[in-house]
């Protein structure tokens, strides 16, 4: 697998933050409820006042907030870094057996389902939960404007734990002091 030459992550990296301040006015008011779309376009999860349920590319359905702590990580196949994360994301999900809630997010819009699948067996890790923000949804929400971003959301819907490729073993204490039990 090709990942993005540094120059591709910077201008995405870029036109990631032009679209979250471009949204920033519309998610402001919390008083209409906004689409996310997700895999690939062909499912749609909404976001309530309760939560946000999105449906990953291979049409699992997850709450975050949700009943779980939820570690969210958000990433794009062109981002070599992300691959670390992604992978740290994985084993710190199969560490905590089913007690929490993983979830890769991919910022990049224009990535296909498929190539986020190709991503994940490139990472020895097709098993994890991802999903595509195509409108910027989750990004606006947790004010996240940089790709390897990882973040724990407690049931509450607080984010808890903020970090940059963070170890599967930070990720695990994190979820830990988060509720996941």
């Amino acid at each position: 697998m090709t990942m993005f030459p540094p120059r591709r992550r910077t201008l995405l990296a870029l036109a990631t933050t032009a679209a979250l301040a471009a949204g920033a006015t519309a998610c402001g008011t919390g008083t209409t409820p906004a689409k996310t779309t997700a895999a690939g376009g062909t499912a749609k999860g909404s976001v309530s006042k309760d939560g946000t349920e999105v449906t990953t590319i291979s049409d699992e359905k997850i709450q975050v907030p949700g009943e779980k702590p939820t570690a969210v990580f958000f990433f794009s196949v062109g981002c070599g870094e992300c691959s670390e994360g992604a992978k740290s994301l994985a084993k710190a999900g199969k560490e905590l057996n089913g007690k929490a809630n993983v979830l890769a997010v991919d910022m990049d819009p224009g990535e296909s389902p498929q190539l986020i699948r190709q991503f994940l067996d490139y990472i020895k890790a097709p098993q994890l939960p991802a999903v595509i923000d195509k409108n910027a949804t989750l990004s606006q929400r947790y004010q996240v404007a940089a790709l390897s971003t990882l973040i724990v959301v407690d049931p509450a819907g607080k984010v808890t734990y903020r970090a940059t490729d963070p170890g599967p073993e930070a990720i695990q204490a994190a979820l830990e002091k988060a509720g996941a039990k």
